[in-house]
């Protein structure tokens, strides 16, 4: 196997069913230049063996980046994989999510031999029963050192985001959370889902202003009005409300947007039984027979 990584950000790892044959050839001198080639791993492999390696992005710079691997047989290559993936810096992220394999697949042109990075940014409910909730979760951070940043969600039903609305601190990530139920059969396909996120600064000093989002409450209980007067005690009221929104402003342009795209199928359980016949031997009358 050969790595053609002009930028050092690819690796090959061979996994644990592999170390027993995964070697490095040593350094060969090249007779015509007299320059070291790289070495090159090689690994044994018998009549119907295989073996499996994991192929590790580490991004140093913040663009497309490109890479390619090489599988020798002797000295002829029998096949080349293409690498590509995309270093970014931003702000921040949606961690926690799978790639779109539609987009993955509309992307690639091999007419223009252009192959472009997949953006992760998909959920896949499949496939889920009529009237019951189900949940995906992913993650949302803020990677800058010094700037709060407040996000919300529009999503329409029957998907729920929860949190909608939040803050997140500088360097911290908050959890969220995916649910759909529909009541009836349905197949939503990359359904679009925006969040919007802006920069803000708050009123007060941000140390004295602690975390917030839409899912805060706060429990009260109230008295109750007595209907009747001679009643000793008044009975109590459970009030739950929703904890306000800390005061800010919003830093001017520092609007962005993040798009997730959602897919599932809701319908009703079904199954399938092969139709087998069970042809039983002339019995006689109060004789048991068994076929298996």
């Amino acid at each position: 196997l050969r790595l053609e990584d002009e930028h050092g950000v690819f690796f090959l790892k061979g996994r644990a069913s592999t170390l027993r044959t995964f070697f490095t050839g040593n350094v060969e001198e090249d007779t015509v230049g007299n320059e070291s080639k790289l070495p090159k791993p090689f690994f044994h492999l018998r009549h119907g063996q295989s073996t499996e390696f994991d192929v590790i992005f580490k991004p140093t710079l913040a663009q497309r980046l490109e890479g390619k691997i090489c599988l020798l047989v002797g000295d002829i290559c029998m096949a080349l994989i293409e690498l590509v993936g995309e270093g970014h810096k931003d702000e921040f992220t949606l961690d926690g999510l799978k790639e779109d394999t539609q987009e993955k697949n509309a992307k690639s042109s091999l007419k223009k031999d252009i192959i472009d990075a997949v953006r992760v940014n998909h959920i896949q409910f499949g496939d889920c029963p009529i009237g019951s909730a189900w949940h995906r979760t992913f993650t949302i951070t803020n990677h800058t050192r010094t700037k709060v940043m407040r996000f919300e969600w529009e999503a329409d039903a029957p998907f729920q985001i929860s949190p909608k609305v939040g803050h997140l601190h500088p360097g911290c990530a908050k959890g969220i959370k995916v649910t759909l139920k529909s009541d009836v059969p349905a197949i939503f396909r990359r359904q679009l889902v925006k969040c919007k996120v802006t920069k803000i600064n708050f009123e007060l000093p941000r140390r004295k202003v602690p975390d917030w989002d839409d899912r805060m409450c706060i429990v009260t209980w109230k008295d109750m009005t007595r209907k009747d007067l001679a009643t000793r005690w008044s009975k109590k009221e459970k009030v739950i409300e929703t904890v306000p929104e800390p005061a800010h402003t919003v830093v001017e342009g520092s609007s962005r947007e993040a798009e997730v795209y959602l897919s599932a199928v809701v319908a009703y359980t079904q199954f399938k039984l092969n139709t087998m016949v069970v042809q039983f031997k002339d019995t006689w009358p109060f004789q048991t027979r068994t076929v298996t």
